[in-house]
């Protein structure tokens, strides 16, 4: 074998012994103490089966007070609190948790109070999007709108001290709701927190 050929091979070698695969190496090429120790350290951590997507939450409450842009609602109080929790950000099956929406007239006059299951759950940094079902509700301000049975999608993004903001879409009205899949966090709370993790 030429050196050229034998440098080549053994660069060949150095390169996979750095990517760290799995299959033992046929052929056992010296390696600089420095490289052998990362890749002691890389083969002693555990393997994450869901490749960096594992269990992700969103947990809290938040209050807010509705602007111009809402039409013969603005300065109502809503609150919006959610519970949920999903043990992979890539299977939406294994969600589980609640939600409960609490939206009241500027005179005291309850517009609508609804709550339900948490069907999906999707995380991106900061942000989190979680649908669901109503299961439970009293809507007086819209008489003889069914709301039982009607998805929700409910978004949040974690600001910490910052102040959050969130965000939602009502199927109960004619829009589209598809699992994990909502609108941006579009107002800012006034009080509450919430939680984001993954």
């Amino acid at each position: 074998m030429n050196r050229r050929l034998a440098t080549a091979a053994v660069s060949l070698l150095l390169l996979t012994a750095t990517a760290a695969t799995a299959a033992p190496a046929a052929v056992a090429a010296p390696v600089p103490a420095a490289q052998a120790s990362v890749a002691q350290a890389s083969a002693a951590e555990p393997a994450d089966p869901a490749g960096g997507f594992g269990p992700v939450s969103v947990r809290g409450t938040g209050n807010t007070v509705l602007t111009t842009a809402f039409q013969g609602f603005e300065g109502d109080p809503v609150q919006i609190s959610v519970d949920a929790r999903t043990s992979t950000n890539t299977d939406p099956r294994g969600t589980a948790g609640h939600f409960h929406v609490r939206h009241v007239h500027t005179d005291g006059r309850l517009v609508a109070d609804f709550e339900g299951d948490i069907t999906c759950l999707a995380v991106g940094g900061r942000e989190a999007i979680a649908t669901g079902v109503i299961t439970k509700s009293e809507a007086p301000w819209f008489p003889g709108l069914e709301l039982t049975g009607q998805k929700v999608a409910l978004s949040v993004e974690d600001n910490g001290r910052r102040g959050d903001r969130m965000g939602w879409v009502w199927g109960v009205f004619g829009q589209p709701v598809s699992d994990c899949q909502g609108t941006v966090p579009f107002i800012r709370t006034t009080s509450g927190d919430f939680s984001v993790r993954g």
